[in-house]
């Protein structure tokens, strides 16, 4: 084509986009930003957002779209995208949503880069909010693979230690101390940590040796209770197994289990069995409880205190130290039994029809009259 025809090209083709242009019908143009509108539209331009979308919310054209090309592995190398996925975490976690954070530095070690420095700074980041988040035992995994990856990383090694020291693991704690002071001997955090874990593991040792030397009290308590039980004929109901020294028994079998006993439990002073005894009064549905009676004392000895005053649910003062009558219920064989009230306690626990239940001595309290009668008539 020469000059002349290309002259001739140009002029017809500009014609014909006149004569299109007129031949189009005019209409107003609406897809611009207005006046009443242009704040909200520029508030839509990534460039000009003050404010980022929650998660869940739909994104703005441009923004999405922005985020699709940051984000397509066929636009960015695996390097590009795992540094993309630390970016955003960082920002995450300077707004203090940890958990955010933690899912974009997993998407990024989800990349597989390749890049030790990379993968070791995503590893440490990761351990931060984790520790953020008291998940101790996942940062401190977090930081010992940061640490492997590049092992002259004092930061992984320092924040290792302060997992360690959370965690109680003082003897690793005090291990990667000292590697981290080999790395660094002038950090004082290190050395302040360092103190503070062989602090902790000092009060460890004197724990567990506090804990064993309560255990063997303990168990002491379990062979002298045992012995006193058996050598007064005591049925606990519980039986118990022996190594030969030791009596396996667990005392909070014969914990008592009424709330105004609870701690209360039976022990020994001076040879002596003390217990905690309950008096039911079934006729008002009303108890009293003695938390400590000594297993010489007699019933009527205590009743005479009891009821030195009447009690105020007694109406008709029918109550009286010298006119109770007492029982005990064997659960074995559902009978009721009298308990004769000038004896010691001991000989009432050593009868053969006596059960003892839950560590605590129940007994029925009753004075003459139908309600009595109608009681005891369930037990024949």
């Amino acid at each position: 084509m020469d000059e002349e025809q290309g002259q001739g090209l140009a002029e017809m083709l500009d014609k014909n986009l006149d004569e299109w242009l007129a031949a189009r019908e005019e209409k107003p143009y609406t897809e611009g930003w207005k006046e009443d509108n242009w704040e909200e539209e520029m508030q839509q331009h990534p460039f000009f957002m003050k404010k980022v979308p929650e998660v869940g919310e739909p994104l703005p054209p441009m923004l999405e779209a922005l985020q699709q090309l940051k984000y397509d592995p066929n636009e960015n190398t695996t390097e590009d995208l795992a540094v993309s996925y630390k970016d955003d975490g960082n920002f995450n976690f300077k707004l203090k949503k940890y958990r955010f954070a933690i899912a974009n530095y997993t998407e990024g070690l989800n990349q597989k880069c390749g890049n030790k420095d990379i993968d070791a700074s995503l590893h440490l980041n990761r351990a931060a909010a984790n520790f953020h988040l008291s998940n101790y035992r996942s940062s401190l995994n977090d930081s010992l693979l940061a640490a492997k990856l590049k092992p002259d990383y004092f930061k992984a090694i320092f924040r290792a230690t302060e997992c360690c020291l959370k965690l109680k693991r003082y003897s690793d704690g005090l291990q990667w101390c000292d590697y981290g002071l080999k790395l660094d001997s002038n950090s004082e955090a290190l050395v302040k940590i360092h103190t503070e874990l062989i602090q902790g593991q000092k009060k460890q040792v004197r724990d567990k040796r506090k804990a064993e030397a309560n255990e063997k009290k303990e168990q002491m308590a379990i062979n002298n209770l045992v012995s006193a039980f058996a050598l007064r004929k005591i049925k606990t109901g519980i039986k118990g197994k022996s190594d030969g020294q030791n009596i396996s028994f667990d005392l909070s079998s014969i914990e008592p289990c009424h709330p105004a006993a609870h701690g209360k439990r039976v022990h020994l002073v001076n040879d002596s069995l003390v217990w905690p005894v309950l008096f039911l009064y079934p006729e008002f549905g009303e108890t009293d409880f003695i938390q400590e009676f000594h297993e010489d004392s007699s019933f009527s000895e205590h009743l005479q205190l009891m009821f030195d005053e009447h009690p105020p649910w007694d109406m008709k003062k029918k109550y009286t130290a010298h006119n109770i009558h007492m029982y005990y219920e064997n659960t074995e064989s559902g009978k009721l039994y009298p308990v004769e009230l000038h004896k010691p306690l001991k000989e009432i626990l050593s009868q053969e029809t006596f059960v003892l239940k839950a560590g605590t001595p129940g007994f029925i309290c009753l004075v003459e009259g139908v309600f009595q009668k109608d009681f005891l008539d369930k037990y024949q």
